[in-house]
């Protein structure tokens, strides 16, 4: 009984202080992210809230910290609608001074999954760095950094929340974040400029990175330099006492790539299928050889017999 009367306390103590716009500094460290909890004041209008975070002037605060602009689009669980998701989208700059790249938003959560509150976390960069909102329904926020509100607090019947000190792996720091999935239905061509991860964030510098199983019924590899050279007369084939040599010392074919090379650095199937014909023609060349040398053999065998 007490612990609902503390909820209908809080959110009578929401609903006084809330606004459309504001400002809020946030205390701490300026290398943590500290829970800043942000009410949704879309939900009892059956509509989606929508919060501006912003700070566009790259000085405030201090020279060069850095600018923000991140707007949130959130309806949430409040115990049980399923109806519950958040968007975010975030552009914001790098730190200017040193060599440390600066994010102002390391992750957010709802809060109310196990209470019928109205809350939102965002967890924002500390260190006295000040942030101006706009919200589309009435809002408020409770910041917790340890000046304004202690830390670690406990969610009503739900999570213990503290700081953070990197942003979370979903978190797209420059750009959109979505909790559900994407259909695109039109027929034309979707262009993407930049490179394009499934199941992993980090590409590696390439266009399409998958971490899993990749699907398709047919794939076609656009390739340079195919082997055919192997049969011109000036290719320099390899003797198989050459090759042998290398496989005793190496433990693979010459040209090929090691089990540890493979490992560590994948296959580019293009230049793997070159490889992989250039031997294969390498091979036809000695079994042209191999059975020229067998029909020299086999004339001689019967000129034998028939002396």
């Amino acid at each position: 009984m007490k612990k609902f009367i503390l909820l209908l306390l809080l959110l009578v103590t929401w609903k006084v202080k809330a606004q459309n716009s504001g400002t809020i500094t946030i205390g701490g460290d300026f290398d943590k992210f500290y829970p800043t909890v942000w009410t949704d004041g879309g939900w009892d209008n059956n509509a989606t809230s929508v919060l501006e975070i912003g700070r566009s002037l790259v000085h405030t605060n201090s020279d060069w910290r850095g600018s923000l602009l991140a707007r949130f689009e959130f309806h949430l669980n409040r115990y049980g609608n399923a109806s519950d998701f958040i968007n975010a989208d975030i552009v914001q700059n790098y730190k200017h001074l040193g060599t440390q790249n600066v994010d102002f938003i390391a992750g957010w959560a709802d809060q109310t999954l196990s209470n019928p509150g109205y809350g939102m976390v965002i967890w924002l960069r500390g260190g006295g760095t000040s942030y101006y909102y706009n919200s589309k329904y009435t809002t408020s926020c409770v910041v917790y950094d340890g000046v304004a509100n202690p830390l670690p607090y406990q969610e009503y019947n739900g999570t213990i929340r503290t700081y953070k000190t990197m942003p979370d792996a979903y978190v797209n720091s420059n750009g959109l974040s979505r909790t559900g999935t994407a259909y695109f239905n039109g027929t034309g061509a979707s262009y993407f400029a930049g490179n394009l991860g499934l199941g992993t964030p980090d590409t590696k510098g390439y266009k399409l990175a998958v971490n899993g199983k990749v699907r398709a019924h047919e794939i076609k590899v656009e390739t340079a330099n195919w082997p055919d050279y192997v049969f011109a007369k000036e290719y320099d084939l390899p003797s198989l006492n050459e090759t042998e040599k290398h496989i005793q010392e190496k433990g693979h074919l010459p040209g090929i790539p090691s089990a540890a090379e493979v490992k560590n650095n994948g296959v580019d199937l293009g230049a793997m299928n070159a490889k992989l014909l250039q031997k294969i023609e390498e091979l036809t060349l000695y079994i042209i050889d191999l059975n020229k040398t067998v029909q020299q053999q086999q004339k001689e065998i019967n000129h034998l017999k028939k002396k």
